[in-house]
């Protein structure tokens, strides 16, 4: 008698998880619709870009199938910037469409994504998905290495820069102003993502009242740290690295 209801509630268990997975998966052939997954796309530092973005459906018919694209109003990419069709069509005797999107870079950055929101629309009996997210960024093909400063109560006294091996600027929060640098008037920490070439380099930080500043770090993607202090770096620091 132990046995068989041992037999009986795994029974009970299987049929439960049997059930759970069905709800949450649309079954082949169901009358379903939707976008690929949430994407990141990099943008042609300017440049324009292309990009394919896929739409899928769970069931196959004969005829083709068209759907209305609806752009949301909670995305923040300027709609001037890119351009998308209105209507996305799956051919006939496939279960697989396709849009492109062309983007142009303006005023994109390399860490602060903008959005394109898009949803599907369609007619009475279809399921739709959640629609897509697209998060744009400015693309980098070199390095990206990550800037984290935190301010102290004089902001305007830091002054920071990246030089080349023959000692040109790269990138630096400059043009230098003795006591009116680039950081006047701001508070609370910076993060900035810079695109930087392969070569030897040297950062820079500095002080225009001596005594230092917060705490600041340049650190690669990866995980690589090339420069980190606490802020005790009177009037200034450096330090030389290399990005393959």
């Amino acid at each position: 008698m132990k046995n068989n209801k041992i037999i009986l509630l795994i029974f009970m268990f299987a049929l439960f998880i049997f059930t759970s997975c069905e709800e949450e998966v649309e079954a082949p052939g169901t009358n379903y619709v939707s976008f690929e997954n949430n994407r990141t796309l990099e943008v042609e530092a300017d440049g324009t870009s292309t990009f394919e973005v896929m739409v899928y459906s769970a069931n196959i018919v004969d005829s083709d199938r068209t759907f209305n694209i609806m752009l949301s109003p909670d995305s923040t990419l300027d709609p001037s910037t890119y351009t998308l069709p209105s209507t996305v069509t799956i051919p006939g005797s496939t279960n697989v469409g396709k849009i492109d999107i062309s983007i142009t870079d303006v005023d994109l950055t390399l860490a602060n994504s903008e959005s394109i929101i898009l949803n599907l629309q369609g007619g009475d009996g279809l399921f739709l998905g959640d629609g897509i997210t697209l998060s744009v960024l400015e693309e980098c093909l070199f390095n990206k290495v990550n800037l984290n400063i935190t301010l102290d109560d004089w902001p305007e006294e830091l002054y920071w820069a990246i030089e080349d091996a023959e000692g040109n600027v790269v990138v630096e929060n400059g043009p230098y102003a003795s006591y009116a640098n680039a950081y006047a008037g701001l508070s609370g920490s910076i993060e900035t993502t810079l695109c930087v070439e392969s070569g030897t380099y040297q950062f820079i930080v500095s002080d225009d009242y001596g005594d230092g500043a917060g705490a600041i770090e340049l650190i690669t993607s990866t995980g690589t740290v090339l420069f980190s202090s606490d802020g005790s770096y009177g009037s200034g620091s450096s330090a030389t690295f290399t990005l393959p």
